[in-house]
């Protein structure tokens, strides 16, 4: 059975008092017996203030992240860096998350899940006691036939 999975970024927020100009990059791996699909999304510099969640800036495409045979499950390992950009030195937190996506059998119905991934991000030097945490949600769509 030949699917596709396709990554659509649905939101992004932060809560926090680092600052609100941002940039973030999301890199994507799809592994079924292997590396079978990666991809990324970076989305540029803009202004995103604490607490309110809006649509990702620049409103990226979908993406197909993986394209073939699907038989049991696929594992989707994703990685977040999410930038605070300051004059001298930008502010970086780095997340990870793994999720199982099952295929959708003979069937070839279609599978849809939906998660945050949330990184972290601390005032650099440290001198200052800032923090954010700076949020992603995103859609991976499964679609079989």
């Amino acid at each position: 059975m030949t699917c596709k999975l396709t990554m659509t970024l649905i939101s992004e927020h932060q809560d926090g008092n680092c600052g609100d100009d941002w940039k973030y990059d999301l890199d994507v791996k799809v592994f079924h017996e292997g590396l079978k699909g990666e991809g990324q999304v970076s989305v540029p510099k803009h202004t995103l203030h604490a607490g309110i969640v809006k649509e990702p800036f620049g409103a990226p495409e979908p993406m197909v992240v993986f394209s073939g045979e699907c038989l049991t499950e696929l594992l989707v390992r994703m990685q977040l860096t999410a930038t605070e950009v300051d004059l001298f030195i930008n502010d970086v937190g780095k997340a990870s998350k793994d999720i199982r996506i099952e295929c959708p059998g003979p069937r070839g119905d279609k599978v849809t899940k939906e998660m945050d991934i949330a990184a972290g991000v601390r005032e650099s030097p440290g001198i200052t006691n800032k923090n954010s945490v700076f949020t992603v949600r995103v859609r991976f769509t499964l679609t079989c036939d």
